[in-house]
């Protein structure tokens, strides 16, 4: 299906299967209207796994288009909740992006066909990120959960140990996409803690800190970003737990801030204005024994940067703007 054509094309399924509008016929509203038995086997066969791949997405698309008809019954989306998951659990990026954000709206809506299947759908995940070398299936674990606990569902409370425990290798892992999606996943986790709970007592918060500086200590370039993602993603979400660690994450920044591989060099270059944002005051701070704050450091680092370099100097500018504005007050 050609990109541009297939928004007006959607469109008008949605209208049509919706019943939008007097006098429209909806589709959908039976099992038993021909038009939704034929819409519904012309999808089986976009949707097999042997069918093209542009036929797939096509399919995925109907699928996303059908998600919002209101006049769906419930067989109809038990049908649509068993052809995503089915759409999950295959090994083409392109099929799997389209299928994650069909389960994102299906949970969002919280069809039962869906919402009785969570545990079943976690489990399945944990076990492709433990167990699974299929890259694709491992990047859709890391987004469905990501997209689980973004939605903040109750039964999720209880993997919190194991979420946290299964997310330490993807961190470190060979491919610097996978790392990205899993600190991502590890922020939408974090935030099914408590804001009271996020403080130094929390055991959770304590591993994810101890992983940091196993990671660090591996003196590696996936160890590095690794641990410069976990700061991020703490510094973000782990409310006051990071007070007692700022001093130890600004020194690991100011570290691998000019380390060689461009990854990690971008990812220390990232963190700088977080930790401005962070706590200001400390940024802003002169420590006993130092001639500068860690803001003076960092944003004579960063001119020189946006100087002397033209690959990094975008990067240089927006993390100056961004210190400049989380440290107005105490710069004046």
């Amino acid at each position: 299906m050609s990109e541009h054509l297939r928004p007006d094309i959607l469109g008008r399924l949605r209208t049509r299967c919706g019943g939008a509008g007097q006098g429209s016929t909806a589709v959908v509203q039976s099992e038993q209207n021909p038009l939704y038995v034929e819409l519904n086997t012309r999808l089986v066969k976009l949707l097999n796994p042997a069918s093209d791949i542009l036929d797939r997405l096509a399919g995925t698309a109907i699928l996303l288009a059908l998600v919002d008809v209101d006049s769906l019954e419930d067989k109809q989306k038990f049908r649509i909740t068993q052809q995503t998951k089915t759409q999950l659990a295959g090994s083409e990026m392109a099929i799997s992006n389209e299928a994650v954000a069909i389960y994102k709206k299906l949970i969002e809506k919280r069809w039962a066909s869906v919402m009785s299947s969570v545990e079943t759908e976690v489990n399945r995940c944990l076990e492709w990120l433990g167990s699974e070398r299929n890259e694709v299936r491992r990047m859709t674990a890391l987004r469905v959960i990501e997209v689980l606990c973004s939605n903040h569902l109750v039964p999720l409370h209880s993997y919190l140990t194991k979420f946290f425990a299964t997310l330490s290798n993807p961190l470190r892992d060979q491919r610097s996409e996978i790392r990205v999606a899993a600190a991502r996943t590890l922020g939408a986790c974090m935030g099914l803690i408590p804001m009271s709970e996020r403080n130094v007592r929390n055991p959770g918060l304590n591993f994810l800190y101890e992983e940091l500086q196993r990671n660090f200590q591996m003196a590696s370039v996936e160890g590095y970003h690794g641990a410069l993602l976990v700061s991020q993603e703490l510094l973000q979400h782990g409310g006051m737990y990071m007070q007692s660690h700022f001093g130890q994450v600004c020194d690991m920044a100011l570290k691998l801030k000019e380390y060689r591989d461009p990854i990690v060099h971008k990812a220390a270059i990232a963190l700088l204005p977080v930790l401005a944002r962070y706590s200001p005051q400390e940024f802003t701070r002169v420590n006993t024994g130092s001639s500068e704050s860690m803001m003076g450091r960092a944003c004579n680092y960063l001119i020189t940067l946006s100087r002397t370099s033209d690959r990094d100097r975008a990067a240089a500018f927006l993390a100056l703007g961004n210190i400049a504005q989380f440290c107005s007050t105490e710069y004046r």
